[in-house]
């Protein structure tokens, strides 16, 4: 039960997002790196190793492309099981070179782009998927609007608070078709969603948070202002960050219980998810499942007012060796204007 967070508030960051991938200890992944599509696309991502296509939940380019997945929670455990990884879709968004809109008009058509073999929606288990490109109004100095995307919901925009006038929006509209009027009137479903300045989303309807959702907008913004009012660094502003992922309000009554089904409803009333043992037997494990499932990794994005992009990383477990405690950091930096 994943969660994201971003805000918009800060002066001095335009756009910050905290991540927390909640999964199977023993699920084999890599953690994020550089890497080259088609011999020019540079994409910073981790990648799940456990499903063939090798997709992601998280990326960015070097010229400033962001995704991040999040999975939707099935009312069954029938239904969340897919033929094809929900992985494939911020790859795909992040290697190809249409806009936000085109991509998303032609979604179903571009997905080979990434499996080399046809792909349609029915494919894929339920998702929402954040995406866009990060750029700064040079007026405001505010964040353009991202786009949302679920195949369980509808597709609209996030901080869409400053005025987008790029080229590249004035020509998607010249172009647009019916399809595209269709989509700005979905746009339009959820307005007051679509220009909070602090958004957040987990396994639910983004338009349906969870507790953990409201939480977490609510530490965010406690957090911009205290960032604010004591001008903290960079350093202590990403500390803080770090801090708010590990707000652990899970159930301890419900954690020692056995029955693993219990404990996947309690994982909405907490955005921090501590080890959880499963109580599931080896014979009756899936490929990808182990003996404990919790957070396993944290990831941070800071984009400040000059056009530097960070990517923190914070890896908590690895295997169900859960006393091992050899936590991981990743820090990249680059800067999206210049590329």
């Amino acid at each position: 039960m994943c969660i994201l967070l971003s805000t918009t508030e800060h002066p001095d960051y335009p756009f910050i997002l905290l991540s927390n991938r909640d999964e199977y200890f023993t699920r084999p992944t890599q953690a994020a790196h550089f890497r080259s599509f088609d011999g020019t696309m540079k994409i910073l991502s981790p990648l799940d190793m456990a499903r063939p296509e090798h997709g992601t939940w998280i990326g960015v380019t070097t010229s400033g492309k962001v995704a991040v997945l999040v999975n939707y929670r099935e009312i069954d455990h029938a239904h969340s099981l897919s033929e094809v990884s929900r992985g494939i879709l911020p790859l795909d968004y992040l290697c190809t070179n249409k806009s936000a809109d085109k991509w998303h008009r032609t979604l179903e058509s571009s997905l080979s782009h990434v499996t080399r073999g046809k792909v349609e929606l029915s494919q894929i288990g339920g998702f929402s998927l954040v995406y866009g490109q990060l750029s700064i109004d040079p007026k405001t100095g505010k964040l353009n609007h991202l786009n949302i995307l679920s195949n369980r919901g509808d597709h609209g925009k996030i901080h869409a608070s400053a005025k987008d006038n790029s080229n590249e929006e004035r020509e998607e509209k010249e172009e647009a078709d019916e399809e595209e009027e269709d989509d700005d009137e979905e746009d339009d479903l959820h307005g007051d969603i679509s220009n909070k300045t602090t958004f957040g989303l987990s396994n639910s309807l983004y338009y349906e948070p969870w507790k953990k959702v409201k939480l977490g907008e609510e530490l965010l913004h406690e957090l911009v202002e205290k960032s604010k009012e004591m001008k903290l660094s960079q350093e202590a502003l990403v500390s803080e960050c770090f801090k708010l992922l590990s707000h652990n309000t899970y159930d301890k009554e419900v954690a020692k219980q056995k029955d693993f089904s219990k404990k996947i409803t309690e994982l909405r009333n907490s955005i921090y998810i501590p080890p959880l043992e499963t109580y599931i037997s080896p014979s009756a494990r899936l490929l990808t499942a182990g003996k404990y499932y919790g957070t396993r990794t944290q990831t941070i994005l800071l984009l400040d007012r000059f056009g530097y992009l960070n990517y923190y990383e914070k890896n908590i477990h690895n295997s169900d060796d859960v006393d091992d405690d050899n936590i991981v950091f990743n820090h990249y930096r680059f800067n999206i204007d210049q590329q």
